[in-house]
């Protein structure tokens, strides 16, 4: 339907129909790519390539309660109230089609990509390897008031040795900051020489491993002739699960891993306030022993290692039974400290036929 505004009202009594509305944005990007290869011949090291992705884009969106090329669309009507205050009277608020855009976007996005690879032989063979990815982005907002320039984000990845990973992503702020009056003022931050230096507000750093004891697969030969020199004495063993301890005791493993171990450290900076910055180091650990192929022990601490302190802590036992299964957890300290015993049925449809039992003030930290 279509009508006229009638004070705070629509009147829609005038004359029927529809009332169409049309909005739209425009956008543009580009990228491209450059390649530099640095011969650098150290140990199976031979060749670095660096490829550099530069990418930028504009995209803008007009506001559609004002006048679009010089042309008043009709779409918001303003008025003002009793008070003199401005109001907007929006004929499409509240319909399916949503609110009209009352906001001018007007902005411009930047990138930088670095990728680092190496060339390492071994023997006659060549392989490529990714040693390193430095990503940085930002944006200007021309439609804004101040601060228009948003600030500058990079992500450093790298895996050492294909197993340690590290990750740092960084965040700096390209204004400067108040500390008496503790804001961001809509001045440039810059050094003595008058260049942009933008001051680092935000990092985090995190890097893990995972520690993976052999399987008695992996031994299978070596104790294969230890076995041979023992044959007579297992011989004289009347009880046939102690004719050969060694083979029993693979076959109970089920050739699987006997344990593993997964390490994570994270530190992490925030200085939004240069004069009071704060600071975090922790590490994370979980441990797991597989005694049996249906037996199961964890352990998982998470330590404070600015303070030096244990912060939480558990010990897990899980037990396969077949189509059920057994799991006991017990967090001695903290907000999760209790014990929590569940028996439960394996099939997803079935979660509900359960046994549970929770005792001390326990918060779910789960097996």
């Amino acid at each position: 339907q279509d009508g006229n505004w009638n004070g705070s009202t629509f009147d829609k009594s005038v004359k029927n129909g529809f009332a169409a509305r049309t909005t739209g944005s425009f956008s543009m990007n580009a990228n491209t790519q450059l390649y530099g290869l640095f011969s650098i011949p150290f140990g199976p090291l031979t060749a670095i390539r660096h490829v550099i992705s530069p990418s930028i884009g504009y995209s803008w969106s007009p506001d559609f309660s004002k006048k679009v090329f010089g042309k008043n669309l009709g779409y918001v009507v303003t008025e003002k109230d009793s008070l003199g205050n401005e109001i907007f009277l929006d004929r499409f608020a509240g319909t399916m089609a949503g609110g009209t855009p009352r906001t001018e976007r007007s902005s411009m996005n930047f990138g930088l990509n670095n990728i680092f690879q190496g060339k390492i032989k071994k023997g006659d063979e060549e392989k490529k390897v990714d040693l390193l990815s430095w990503r940085m982005s930002s944006s200007y907002n021309f439609a804004a008031d101040s601060m228009k320039l948003a600030n500058l984000r990079s992500s450093i990845r790298s895996k050492i040795a294909g197993k340690l990973n590290l990750d740092l992503s960084m965040t700096h702020d390209f204004y400067k900051y108040d500390i008496d009056q503790k804001r961001r003022l809509g001045d440039l931050n810059k050094n003595s020489s008058g260049f942009i230096n933008p001051r680092l507000i935000n990092a985090r750093l995190s890097t893990g491993f995972r520690l993976v004891g052999a399987s008695w697969e992996d031994n299978e030969k070596d104790d294969d002739e230890k076995v041979k020199d023992t044959t007579a004495l297992a011989n004289d063993l009347t009880d046939p699960g102690l004719e050969n301890p060694l083979k029993n005791m693979k076959n109970t493993l089920g050739n699987k891993r006997s344990w593993n171990s997964n390490i994570s450290l994270s530190y992490s900076y925030s200085a939004t306030n240069p004069s009071n910055p704060t600071k975090n180091f922790w590490a994370n650990t979980t441990s797991t022993i597989n005694i049996t192929p249906k037996w199961k022990v964890s352990y998982r601490a998470r330590f404070d290692l600015m303070k030096r302190d244990l912060v939480s802590h558990s010990f897990s036992i899980y037990r396969d039974l077949h189509c059920w299964e057994l799991s006991l957890n017990w967090t001695p300290t903290g907000i999760g400290q209790g014990i929590n015993f569940r028996l439960n049925v394996k099939s997803p449809t079935l979660r509900d036929l359960k046994v549970e039992k929770r005792g001390g003030v326990y918060s779910g930290a789960g097996f």
